[in-house]
C-alpha cells in the first residue's frame, strides 16, 4: 500500500511539473511576441528613413496605379478628340469638295454665259413684227460698283437750287453768286433751278456724289457742272425723276455740259437730260462709266467724250452727237444697258470713234453715222452685225434687217448716213439676215428706233449669213 502511494505521488509530482512547464513556455512565447512588436517598433523609431522609404514605395506603387489610370483616361479623352476632329476635318473636307464643286458648277455656268451666246434667244422665238424689240440688261459691272452702297458715316448734304442762288445745308460747301462750290468729298443731293449757274467741284482729291433730285442747271457761259478736282465723280438720278443740264458760250478748257478732270460715274433711276450747245455732253479727262439710269444726250459735238475710256454697263443712253455719238481716245468696252448712238453730218464723223480696243461682251445698241469703228473680234463676246452702205443714204431713210421672217431691228437718221450697226441678244451665229432700206415703217420712233409697227416697200438690198460675234455686210447699190 505504502509502495502504491508513494508511485502515485510521484506521478502527480511529474504531471504538476510538466503543467507548470507549459504555463512557462506560453508565457514565453507571449513575451517572445510583444519583445518583437517592441523591437519592430522600435526600429521604425531608430531608422524613419526605412519607414518612409516604404511609405514612399507604397505611395509610389498607389501613384503608379492613379498614374495609369489617368493616363487610360487621357488617352481614352484624346482618342475621343481625335476621332471628334477628324470627323469634323471629314465634315469639312466634305463641304470644301461640295464648294469646290459648286465653285466650279457656277464658273462652269458663267464661262458659258459668257461665250457670246448668253441672253441670245432664238429668232423664231421673236414677237416682233419687223421692228427690234427692246430689253433692259443686268451689268455685273454695275452690281459690283463700290457706290452702289453709300457710306452710312457719310451723311447726305442738301443744296437747294433758288432761281439765280442756292441755298444748303451740311459743310463742304459755299455759295457765291449763281456758282456753288463743293469743296470737300461726300455726297450731296442736288434740287431746284439754277438759270445760270454752275456746280463746281474742287475738293482735296476726295469722292463726290451728286444725287439729281429734280435739278435743272443752266449755264450760259460754261458748264453746267465742272469738276477741276475729285478722285472720282458720280452723277445719280433719284427714281421718278427729271433732271435738266444745259452750257453754253464759249469755254475752251471745259469742254462739256458736265465736265471733269477725272472719271465720271452715271446712274441712278431717274432721268437725266443733257444739251450741249458748245461742245460735248460729257467730256472727262480720265473714264467715262455708264451704270444705270436713262440718259438724254443732244450735242454739238460728241454725246460723250473720253480721253482714256468709255464703259457702258447698264441703263438706257441716247447720244445724237453733232461729230460722234460717243468718242474716246481710248477703248470702249459695252457690257450691258440698252443704247442708241447717231453720228454728225461730217464725213469723217461717225457714231462710234475709238481710237483704242474697242469689244463687245453683251447688252444691245443701235448706231447709225457715217462711219463706225468696227468692234474688235478678239475681244468680243456678244454678236454684231453691221450695214455698210458704199453711197450716202439721206436723212430719214429706214433701214430693217429681218431674219427668219422675224424683224431684227430697224431705225433711221436725222441726218446722212452710210453705216447702221446692231448688237442685241436676239443675234445668232451662222443665221441668215435680209436687208431692206427706203420704205416706210407705220410705227412711231423712239430715239430713231422703231419698236412697234410693221415696214414695208423699200430696195432690196440683199441677204448674208452672220459669222462668229463681229459681222459687217456690204449692201449692193
Amino acid at each position: 500500500m505504502k509502495k502504491g502511494r508513494v508511485i502515485a505521488l510521484l506521478t502527480a509530482l511529474a504531471m504538476a511539473g510538466m503543467l507548470a512547464g507549459c504555463g512557462s513556455d506560453s508565457d514565453n512565447t507571449a513575451e517572445n511576441t510583444q519583445d518583437s512588436q517592441s523591437i519592430s517598433e522600435e526600429t521604425a523609431e531608430n531608422d524613419p528613413d526605412e519607414t518612409a522609404a516604404a511609405e514612399t514605395d507604397a505611395e509610389t506603387d498607389e501613384t503608379s496605379e492613379s498614374g495609369k489610370k489617368d493616363q487610360a483616361e487621357k488617352k481614352t479623352e484624346t482618342t475621343g478628340k481625335t476621332d471628334q476632329k477628324d470627323a469634323k476635318d471629314k465634315d469639312k473636307a466634305t463641304e470644301t469638295t461640295a464648294a469646290k464643286s459648286s465653285d466650279k458648277t457656277s464658273g462652269d455656268k458663267s464661262s458659258s454665259d459668257s461665250n457670246g451666246n448668253t441672253g441670245k434667244t432664238n429668232s423664231g422665238d421673236s414677237t416682233s413684227n419687223n421692228t427690234g424689240s427692246k430689253t433692259d440688261n443686268a451689268s455685273p459691272a454695275a452690281a459690283e460698283d463700290e457706290d452702289e452702297t453709300e457710306n452710312a458715316a457719310d451723311p447726305i448734304k442738301y443744296i437747294y437750287l433758288k432761281g439765280d442762288t442756292a441755298q444748303y445745308s451740311g459743310d463742304g460747301i459755299s455759295v457765291s453768286g449763281s456758282v456753288v462750290t463743293i469743296g470737300k468729298g461726300g455726297t450731296y443731293e442736288i434740287s431746284g433751278t439754277l438759270d445760270n449757274g454752275q456746280i463746281y467741284i474742287n475738293t482735296d482729291k476726295k469722292k463726290v456724289k451728286l444725287h439729281l433730285n429734280g435739278a435743272s442747271i443752266t449755264n450760259k457761259a460754261g458748264s453746267a457742272i465742272n469738276c477741276q478736282n475729285a478722285k472720282k465723280l458720280t452723277i445719280s438720278t433719284l427714281s421718278g425723276t427729271e433732271n435738266y443740264l444745259e452750257d453754253g458760250g464759249n469755254h475752251d478748257d471745259d469742254k462739256g455740259t458736265v465736265f471733269s478732270e477725272d472719271t465720271v460715274t452715271l446712274k441712278g433711276e431717274g432721268t437725266l437730260n443733257i444739251t450741249a450747245n458748245f461742245a460735248h455732253g460729257v467730256q472727262s479727262d480720265d473714264d467715262i462709266i455708264v451704270n444705270g439710269g436713262t440718259i438724254n444726250i443732244t450735242s454739238t459735238k460728241s454725246g460723250l467724250h473720253s480721253n482714256d475710256g468709255i464703259e457702258i454697263n447698264g441703263g438706257w443712253l441716247f447720244c445724237d452727237g453733232g461729230t460722234n455719238g460717243i468718242k474716246t481716245d481710248g477703248y470702249i468696252t459695252i457690257t450691258g444697258g440698252s443704247s442708241v448712238f447717231i453720228g454728225g453730218s461730217r464725213e469723217e464723223k461717225g457714231a462710234i470713234y475709238c481710237d483704242g480696243v474697242f469689244s463687245v461682251l453683251g447688252g444691245q445698241f443701235w448706231a447709225i453715222g457715217n462711219t463706225f469703228t468696227t468692234p474688235d473680234a478678239a475681244e468680243t463676246t456678244a454678236n454684231v452685225i453691221g450695214l455698210m452702205f458704199p453711197n450716202t443714204q439721206q436723212a430719214g431713210t429706214i433701214v430693217n434687217v429681218v431674219s427668219g421672217g422675224n424683224g431684227i431691228f430697224t431705225m433711221t437718221s436725222p441726218r446722212q448716213f452710210k453705216y447702221a450697226v446692231y448688237a442685241g441678244p436676239d443675234l445668232l451665229s451662222n443665221a441668215e439676215y435680209s436687208v431692206s432700206y427706203g420704205g416706210s415703217c407705220d410705227g412711231n420712233p423712239e430715239r430713231y428706233v422703231y419698236f412697234g409697227g410693221s415696214y414695208s416697200g423699200g430696195t432690196d438690198g440683199g441677204s448674208f449669213t452672220a459669222g462668229n460675234t463681229v459681222t459687217f455686210y456690204t449692201v449692193p447699190q
